[in-house]
């Protein structure tokens, strides 16, 4: 079992706005989504669409989407004995999207916040071969954490995107292989204002942020949106420019993102060849409305990166 997703399921509603309301201004929707989610969800069932085997440590509620949820997942081909019920109500999110795909979102954790030490024990315990855990912010950092102290005693990679954004505890971080953040979440991590997170500050400042504070991991990366991802190694920067095409809804995006990296490192592809992919699978996400119904399978991405116009630097 290469990978588990230590997963979030949230209830989406999306409105499409004519612009993201100011702080109390009331607008008029245009187009409403609702739909299953949560960025655990989002990535496990992405990493599985790709070609990966997955376990969906996902938690949700005694209620009736999490029964429509589950039913959804199984006919997906995820095993369903990871889904588990872990509180009275499943999460729930709301967001709004403007025209250029812009958004910003709420999420209840219901459930979610109810993801224990012990779950994650139980699962680990019957998952000897995994080559990868996956981890994000919609549920608690204790059991993300257990699971990494596990990983680091078993030899397993880790990958952690903290997201909805809360300050990382230093010990996770000295526990994470793999840590992928977004502007925003960059600035608050290293102490920096967003605009100071710009393609060419990154490219040249990254090692130094790193520096400071300690990264000791393998494989850090900042994604820049439109203008693709900066990583940076133990020994160098990397710039993936992003595959151009016409945003629609950017919600997602950053979800399969992840999913890409992730199923192309533990394909053994180049670490160039895996920011491509994880780029191309954003950018698949960021053309379509919606998020779970639009996430990518494998020969998806195949034909997109063979036919699409190749990336180039802005």
């Amino acid at each position: 079992m290469p990978i588990l997703v230590l997963a979030s399921y949230v209830h989406a509603h999306c409105l499409n706005v004519e612009r993201l309301p100011t702080s109390g201004e009331s607008l008029q929707a245009n187009g409403l989504l609702e739909e299953h989610g949560g960025k655990g969800l989002n990535v496990g069932v992405a990493a599985h669409r790709l070609g990966a085997e997955v376990a969906l440590l996902l938690p949700l509620g005694h209620d009736v989407v999490a029964d429509e949820v589950s039913e959804l997942l199984e006919h997906e081909g995820l095993d369903s004995r990871w889904f588990l019920k872990t509180g009275p109500q499943s999460g729930f999110g709301v967001g709004f999207i403007g025209p250029n795909g812009e958004n910003f979102l709420a999420v209840y954790p219901g459930a979610n916040a109810l993801l224990n030490k012990e779950h994650v024990e139980i699962a680990l315990a019957a998952l000897p071969d995994l080559n990868l855990i996956y981890a994000q912010f919609e549920i608690p950092e204790v059991p993300i954490r257990a699971a990494f102290e596990i990983a680091r005693q078993r030899g397993i990679r880790t990958m952690l995107n903290p997201s909805p954004w809360r300050q990382p505890d230093s010990d996770l971080l000295k526990l994470t292989d793999i840590l992928v953040l977004n502007e925003t979440e960059a600035a608050l991590l290293f102490g920096l204002s967003t605009n100071e997170i710009s393609l060419e500050q990154c490219l040249h400042s990254l090692p130094n942020w790193a520096e400071q504070i300690a990264w000791p991991g393998e494989l850090l990366l900042v994604t820049q949106g439109e203008e693709g991802c900066v990583a940076l190694t133990k020994d160098k920067v990397i710039h993936q420019p992003a595959w151009p095409v016409a945003a629609f809804d950017a919600t997602g995006a950053g979800d399969a993102f992840s999913a890409g990296l992730a199923t192309a490192l533990l394909n053994n592809l180049s670490l160039v060849n895996a920011l491509s992919r994880a780029c191309a699978c954003g950018a698949w996400v960021a053309a379509h409305q919606g998020v779970l119904k639009c996430l990518p399978t494998q020969i998806e991405i195949d034909s997109f990166i063979e036919t699409k116009p190749k990336p180039t630097a802005v």
